[in-house]
């Protein structure tokens, strides 16, 4: 019986994650064919099918989900051996801390393959938003955490945009006459005064129908077809909600800024934080290096 090969086994968990052959491709810094070739020789060399193409990407057969598991640890204890014995391999806890919106999403798959590759490093989590954020950073309650740069009261390592999306149900109907009804965060929310600011400049009427701290209550809310809200691409339930654009009377959505916070003390460059936001920079298609102007 053969071994697996690593480099094959890596371009599946990849298209596995990422959902697509192209998206896999850019994770990898390889070419769209290259990677093909390399699951139709993984597929080929087990004898089973393990992707199949669907209406939202690429997705696992029975096989593959049997794969998925067995491929991420082998990889990750790959990695985990090689910094073994350079003697580079980080350990110890981190406390990650993260606003509810990058929390949703693909982010677990990312954190999911960075514990499977750095299984001494122990990862205590915390969802809040980023004015507690900011709080536990100044206490010292968290040592990186991720949120808007503009209600953390810290210097950011790394800040970087991201695009909004005007968002409904899918059976919603635009209002051509009547003021557009919003669903909006609670609190003085940056995204509500740039979707507001949006809808001001055309002159679009809007009015306030329900108000919640809780992005899985505005999703919610979305589904129920009470009106329109702004969310991130990996908010959106693409089988419930749509995206509305210029067709529907939207103006274009606003961008919004995201900043890499580390808590004084703690060194961005040390092994253990920097793995992870290497990790997390990858799933969120950001630079890891390149300070970007937020917003």
């Amino acid at each position: 019986m053969r071994d697996l090969e690593t480099g094959l086994l890596r371009a599946f968990v990849a298209t596995a994650e990422c959902g697509s052959v192209s998206a896999a491709a850019v994770r990898l810094a390889r070419t769209q064919a290259a990677v093909s070739m390399q699951l139709r020789r993984l597929e080929d060399d087990l004898g089973v099918k393990l992707l199949m193409r669907g209406p939202r990407g690429m997705g696992l057969t029975e096989a593959g989900n049997v794969l998925l598991p067995y491929a991420q640890k082998i990889l990750g204890l790959s990695a985990s051996a090689r910094r073994a014995l350079s003697g580079r391999a980080p350990h110890g806890p981190i406390r990650f801390g993260m606003t509810e919106d990058i929390a949703v999403g693909s982010l677990p798959k990312a954190l999911q393959r960075f514990a499977a590759s750095y299984p001494d490093v122990a990862l205590d989590l915390a969802v809040a938003d980023s004015t507690a954020l900011s709080q536990k950073l100044s206490l010292g309650l968290v040592d990186v955490a991720i949120g808007d740069p503009a209600e953390i009261s810290a210097e950011p390592a790394h800040t970087w945009r991201m695009p909004l999306r005007w968002v409904a149900a899918r059976g919603f109907v635009v209002p051509d006459k009547e003021p557009l009804p919003l669903i909006t965060f609670d609190g003085n929310c940056t995204w509500d005064r740039r979707m507001i600011g949006a809808l001001n400049e055309i002159a679009r009427p809007w009015r306030t129908v329900l108000t919640s701290a809780s992005l899985s209550s505005i999703q919610s809310a979305i589904e129920a077809g009470l009106g329109v809200a702004v969310l991130l691409d990996v908010g959106i339930r693409h089988d419930t909600m749509k995206v509305l654009s210029g067709a529907d009377g939207m103006p274009p959505a606003p961008l919004v800024g995201f900043g890499l916070f580390v808590a004084e003390g703690k060194d961005l460059s040390s092994g253990a934080i920097r793995a992870l936001w290497e990790f997390v920079a990858d799933e969120l298609q950001v630079s890891s290096d390149r300070r970007v102007p937020a917003l």
